[in-house]
């Protein structure tokens, strides 16, 4: 037994399996605040965004600042100190956003509308400098998500309108030297940068997405798993098919079995808790183990008594066959262990009612007269023992070997005719295929 460890943040994990050199590695975590355990799992992945398009983007706008100083200083020189000036503006974008998500998406579309809106305005429609706004509100609803809309449709709505206004505002250039030839490649390169730009946004967007499918597989396969520990498989898919169906089956016959461990309460006093807990898990996974091989059904643990059931949540042939023959090697289980351990089992078999209670932590039990009886033949057991009504006997009658003990006096319930399941029958002479020795003539 123990506590699982929580699962790792998918993005992170998804970061750190990459390989990557560790300089660069110390940088990018420097740079995005990828490590800051007060950012969640949403915001972290906003910064992280920002972190990969804000390099990119200044990059271009500080090589557009060299291209037209290197083209015609004497004219261009506006258009070089505003993409100076953006490419260190946006150096400073992934700490808005690591701040408050919507602040730096406004911040965003602010400076880069901002700069996009002057050099619009330098080199007018043909420039294409407009469709940068489209990228704009693309990162904007990349880092927002859909959860927000009118958030969104405030930062993201007037980026869209500005792209298609700005090309009737400033229709001509207003830097003098701009040629028809110029402006052919600052389309042509505008658009490229814009391309390249929506589809990295693209390839994260999608890249999240499946990171975000993954971690629900894992999740949704640890809650099946969960699921399948607190419940039967049949009344778990039962539960999925019917959430708010309530379970309640009528069993004609089934077998029920209850172990308790002898002098447990005076042994746990010396224990210290881990012990116990140890102690129990060890039994108490044997028996488990025991029931998956049989087929019983595990129904509860309560101190250090063990509960399982046959016939049940689904009918099965010989159920009190099944339970006996858990009960046997239950005992023969607990001789084995090296604490000198020893358990009371009781059996009994009868119609019962089983379902599920709850709707917080979901528990499946059975109740009726059947649980009260077998509950007592464990409890007015003796120790490496298991004590059968008559009901169980009828059943196992041909097949195992009882010794008689008599009626036992039970509170509530009168005198009981109870025996001791010994093991099974040894076999006959004839089914063993041997013959008796001939007698001397």
């Amino acid at each position: 037994m123990g506590l699982r460890k929580a699962a790792p943040d998918p993005v992170t994990s998804k970061t750190e399996s990459i390989k990557i050199p560790s300089g660069v590695k110390r940088l990018w975590r420097r740079f995005s605040y990828s490590d800051d355990p007060t950012l969640s799992p949403r915001h972290k992945r906003a910064v992280l965004l920002m972190a990969a398009f804000v390099p990119i983007a200044t990059l271009s706008f500080w090589n557009y600042a060299v291209f037209y100083l290197i083209y015609d200083a004497a004219n261009l020189w506006p258009a070089t100190l505003t993409c100076f000036v953006a490419g260190v503006l946006f150096l400073g974008l992934p700490s808005f956003v690591r701040r408050n998500v919507v602040v730096g998406c406004f911040a965003m579309l602010l400076i880069g509308g901002t700069i996009f809106a002057i050099l619009c305005y330098f080199f007018g429609a043909g420039s294409g400098l407009n469709l940068g706004f489209f990228t704009g509100a693309a990162l904007a609803l990349m880092i927002l998500g859909t959860r927000r809309l009118r958030v969104l449709a405030a930062v993201a709505g007037p980026a869209l309108g500005l792209a298609l206004i700005l090309p009737f505002v400033f229709p001509d250039p207003a830097l003098p030297g701009v040629t028809p030839d110029l402006l052919r490649f600052i389309y042509q390169s505008n658009v490229g940068a814009i391309i390249s730009l929506t589809i990295l946004a693209l390839v994260l967007a999608v890249r999240q997405v499946e990171i975000a499918e993954s971690a629900l597989e894992v999740e949704h396969a640890r809650s099946e798993a969960l699921l399948d520990n607190l419940l039967p498989h049949e009344i778990a898919a039962r539960l999925k098919i019917e959430p708010d169906r309530t379970i309640a089956d009528n069993l004609p016959q089934v077998a029920i079995l209850f172990a308790d461990i002898v002098d447990f309460t005076p042994r746990s006093a010396k224990m210290a808790p881990e012990e116990i807990v140890k102690f129990l898990n060890r039994i108490f996974s044997a028996f488990d183990a025991l029931a998956e091989k049989h087929g019983l059904e595990k129904i509860k643990t309560i101190g250090d008594a063990y509960m399982v059931a046959a016939g049940m949540p689904e009918p099965c042939a010989d159920p009190v066959h099944k339970a006996a023959e858990m009960a046997l090697d239950m005992l023969a289980a607990t001789e084995g262990l090296p604490d000198d351990v020893q358990v009371r089992i009781g059996l009994h078999a009868g119609p019962a009612v089983a379902g599920v209670i709850g709707n917080k932590k979901l528990f499946y039990d059975v109740w009726g007269e059947t649980v009260n009886t077998a509950s007592r033949m464990e409890s007015h057991a003796e120790p490496g023992r298991i004590q059968v009504t008559a009901a169980a006997k009828s059943e196992l009658d041909g097949n195992y070997e009882f010794d008689r003990r008599g009626p036992v006096e039970i509170k509530g319930m009168g005198a009981v005719e109870t025996w001791w399941l010994k093991g099974p029958l040894a076999p006959k002479a004839e089914e063993t295929g041997q013959t008796p020795d001939a007698s001397p003539s």
